[in-house]
């Protein structure tokens, strides 16, 4: 399937170094506005930029994610940060909020599930890790665009296999239209940490 972006304003481009505060901004806008674990916590926008800036350096690091940028502006509008799923984290996440523990346990949750089911081999398995674009610059496909280019570029490291978390429904029909499929899942509602529901105020998905 080959999958074209029309909007020739926007331009896509792998990740660089000098990208890394202007993608990081617009992570933090995203996530901490749009995403569901992020706005059930409360994490705002300055306790997700200090999670995003390691984030995004390590990812340019290893030259396998991809950011759209507004051609007009220069803006970063739209990431997706991908890496080996065998390294998922960044190596130093000192002075990152402890909220950011209640999220990695249920991610972690859902990639222990697959380790057990799947042998996981280094340079096989593309991890998309975060996914997103700014609101104002929605249904523009856009996010489409992104994971196509990222699909693209794993293909030039060899990578076999493209597994996401997604979290909130939108990623979910966006993943299911591009042929992803359902491994595993966890209910919001029903799962624990330390014995409370620590998201049981989403209700969707």
């Amino acid at each position: 399937m080959k999958f074209l972006n029309k909007d020739t304003k926007i331009s896509f481009h792998k990740m660089q170094h000098s990208d890394i505060e202007q993608t990081a901004t617009c992570i933090s806008q995203v996530f901490s506005s749009c995403e569901p674990m992020a706005k059930a916590l409360k994490i705002n926008f300055k306790e997700f930029y200090r999670f995003a800036v390691p984030v995004c350096q390590k990812a340019a690091d290893e030259e396998i994610s991809v950011i759209a940028k507004d051609k007009k502006t220069g803006e970063v509008v739209g990431f997706i940060i991908s890496e080996d799923f065998l390294k998922v984290a960044p190596d130093s996440l000192e002075g990152i909020d402890n909220k950011f523990e209640l999220v990695f346990s249920l991610l972690s949750a859902l990639e222990e599930n697959y380790r057990k089911s799947n042998l996981v081999k280094a340079g096989q398995i593309l991890h998309i890790f975060m996914l997103g674009v700014q609101e104002k610059y929605s249904k523009r496909h856009i996010a489409t665009t992104l994971v196509a280019e990222n699909l693209n570029l794993a293909k030039q490291f060899n990578f076999e296999i493209a597994i996401a978390e997604a979290t909130s429904v939108g990623s979910q029909k966006l993943f299911g239209n591009l042929g992803f499929t359902t491994e595993f899942s966890i209910e919001y509602k029903r799962y624990k940490f330390k014995d409370k529901h620590i998201f049981s105020s989403i209700k969707k998905p």
